[in-house]
């Protein structure tokens, strides 16, 4: 579902018309690509052969759905180097952005970029212009009472930046309103976002570029353990859904709950995730920088930086009655 007539070679820019600069018509069988073109795309040699094989197996013609090399290694690092698994969970991935609408959602939660109605990007895949700018009454909760989001400005590299504000959120308060559907929704939109932002950075360094996440987590207590059903339905998104977002995953401000909420959501997580994972307490500026290569000033002020927080969720205590909201209520 959702792939688009005519192939297109790696980085070759395609037209409205459906012709890549190498020439494949719209409507033309193309021949798959070679292991020679998918390293000249930025895969790395050892796994060119493997995500060429990838490519043919799931039918990848051009950029889109999904489909640049460089986003079909996400799907094969994501599943342990193996074709099989990768390809089945690219056409699971695809298959779920267009019943679940990412069109919707990524209208819902922002402005600056198209989709079709099977997900499919309207836009070049090298450019990512989306911002955040809630506009339903779900999106608008989501962003006062959800914890996450991503920075204006790229780390050094040119990778995205993530901020998760996990131990601030009202778990409790979102549970009692029944927000956790528009949080889910926003979180989906924000691990677009993640994606399609860090898939226009790659194309623009010939590279694998992944997000750079930074969770605060001061403020959690053991309260927050009954609420891990709910993080998991929400981890489990990312997990199926978006391949190899991030590079590496740093917590930040840990109490020693943090490595409790840890120890529960590991089995949740795959091999990969897990190895990326690197907890950190008040004093972690040092430890930031090794692990992530981001330096403090490139936070939010809250953390003690001085970047651009805004398209952050505040994650403020939500008030009895917010959930009236969504059904029209005062």
């Amino acid at each position: 579902p959702g792939q688009q007539a005519g192939r297109t070679s790696p980085g070759a820019p395609e037209s409205r018309s459906g012709r890549s600069s190498k020439g494949c018509s719209t409507g033309s069988r193309c021949c798959s690509l070679t292991a020679e073109q998918v390293a000249d795309a930025g895969v790395p040699s050892d796994s060119a052969e493997a995500v060429a094989q990838l490519a043919e197996a799931v039918g990848a013609q051009g950029q889109e759905p999904l489909s640049d090399p460089l986003t079909l290694l996400r799907f094969y690092n994501a599943r342990g180097k193996d074709v099989k698994e990768a390809a089945a969970m690219y056409q699971q991935a695809i298959e779920w952005r267009r019943s679940y609408s990412i069109r919707e959602v990524m209208a819902e939660h922002g402005l600056g970029e198209d989709y079709q109605e099977d997900g499919v990007r309207a836009t070049t895949t090298a450019s990512w212009r989306w911002q955040s700018e809630p506009r339903s009454p779900g999106a608008k909760l989501a962003y006062l009472y959800g914890f996450f989001g991503r920075l204006d400005a790229p780390s050094e590299g040119g990778a995205p930046v993530l901020v998760w504000r996990a131990g601030a959120a009202d778990y409790a308060g979102l549970v009692r309103e029944g927000l956790v559907p528009a949080l889910t929704r926003a979180f989906v939109a924000h691990l677009e976002d993640a994606l399609q932002s860090s898939r226009a950075a790659s194309l623009r360094e010939g590279q694998l570029l992944r997000a750079r996440l930074i969770v605060d987590s001061s403020g959690l207590g053991i309260g927050c353990v009954r609420f891990l059903p709910i993080l998991r339905e929400i981890l489990t998104l990312g997990k199926f859904y978006f391949p190899e977002v991030t590079a590496s995953v740093t917590v930040v401000r840990a109490p020693w709950v943090a490595a409790k909420l840890y120890a529960a959501l590991r089995p949740r997580l795959t091999p990969l995730m897990q190895e990326k994972i690197f907890i950190l307490g008040e004093d972690f500026q040092e430890g930031l920088e090794r692990h992530s290569g981001l330096s403090l000033a490139a936070l939010p002020t809250f953390l003690g930086g001085s970047a651009d927080d805004t398209a952050v969720g505040k994650a403020l205590p939500v008030p009895v009655g917010a959930g009236r909201l969504l059904t029209g209520g005062e």
